[in-house]
């Protein structure tokens, strides 16, 4: 972590980071002895009668009631597998179903109990709900909405007069909303099985105006408009890329030169081979994956990823004295937001 060089200057701006949760479950056994995805399953899963939930991704292939992942490559729904990151479990390794997590919710909306038990304190909810970051003025759609805040895993707004606790969640091929609306009395959960879609908000949105007596909008066709929008800009600059690729435009350096081994002190390793004419980024991490690299001319390359979680993107080598230093990779913002540069060895 002491390597990762933060976005924003020190308190200037709320952004999320999955670091920050796993640092809180690292916390776990240093406090208790006990290593985060016991103590969970001792002190949450177990108390709330939450008996179809993992803390750890590896245990989901094995379960036997379970769906599968799915994404979209070249406008096709495509399944691909499961996402193994239980070195970052804390931020979203756990594996649940809609029954299990309504006791959780249930929980939450019962000030921590639990069939007249206290599974969490009431403080420590409390605490998880009381504002410690600014995110902006808020607003809604089409009803009133008022200031966006963050809590302690949890966004917080106004929103027809109700105070909202919400949270979103994604791993490659799913992507959930959790909504709570405490004077309500209301959870709302919404799973999905595929990572290309905005329906999980959509819905929940949906559900909050009908029970609140608010007038039907189509949720679903506003997102899926400005999906469909977004997935036009991107299908246009991709094509854009091809079309730049099918000119065989030339390298400023034989293909050769760009081939040898990098490094960025945050990843690892990486190296890039020439195989049948073609350049090749391998990953140290990700032995199952590579990136295909085609020139975009001078010491620029277009990368499409064999695992389309990770996207297309350009690459940019960076040359001193006719020698190659480094390049730098982006993969999509839904896996990571910043730019990594590697330095050649």
């Amino acid at each position: 972590m002491s390597h990762i060089k933060a976005t924003y200057p020190f308190r200037t701006t709320w952004g999320y980071t999955n670091a920050a949760f796993l640092t809180a479950g690292q916390l776990i056994p240093k406090a208790t002895g006990i290593q985060w995805e016991d103590f969970i399953k001792a002190r949450i899963f177990d108390p709330l009668e939450m008996k179809n939930t993992l803390a750890l991704s590896k245990d989901l292939p094995k379960a036997s009631n379970k769906c599968s992942p799915y994404t979209k490559a070249e406008g096709k729904l495509v399944k691909i597998p499961f996402c193994l990151i239980d070195n970052l479990a804390p931020a979203g390794s756990i594996s649940s179903s809609v029954k299990d997590m309504s006791h959780w919710l249930m929980m939450q909306l019962d000030s921590g109990r639990y069939n007249g038990q206290q599974v969490v304190p009431l403080r420590a909810i409390a605490q998880t709900r009381l504002p410690h970051s600014i995110l902006g003025n808020g607003g809604a759609l089409f009803n009133e909405g008022h200031f966006a805040l963050y809590g302690l895993g949890w966004f917080l707004q106004e929103y027809c007069g109700r105070k909202i606790v919400a949270h979103t969640g994604g791993v490659n091929g799913f992507v959930t909303s959790v909504t709570l609306i405490p004077e309500e009395k209301l959870g709302i959960i919404v799973f999905t099985n595929t990572d290309q879609n905005a329906f999980y908000e959509a819905l929940k949105w949906e559900i909050m105006d009908a029970y609140l007596g608010k007038p039907y909008r189509n949720y679903s066709n506003v997102y899926l408009g400005s999906y469909k929008l977004q997935a036009n800009v991107e299908l246009q600059k991709d094509k854009k890329l091809k079309d730049s690729v099918a000119l065989h435009l030339r390298t400023e350096l034989p293909l050769q030169s760009y081939t040898g081994n990098y490094f960025n002190d945050v990843y690892g390793n990486l190296s890039v081979v020439l195989e049948n004419g073609e350049l090749k980024m391998k990953f140290s991490h990700h032995p199952d994956m590579y990136a295909k690299l085609e020139s975009l001319e001078g010491n620029r390359f277009y990368a499409t990823f064999t695992d389309p979680e990770f996207s297309k993107a350009v690459f940019p080598f960076h040359i001193e004295n006719g020698q190659v230093k480094s390049v730098t990779v982006k993969v999509a913002d839904f896996v990571e937001y910043n730019p990594y540069e590697f330095i050649k060895k």
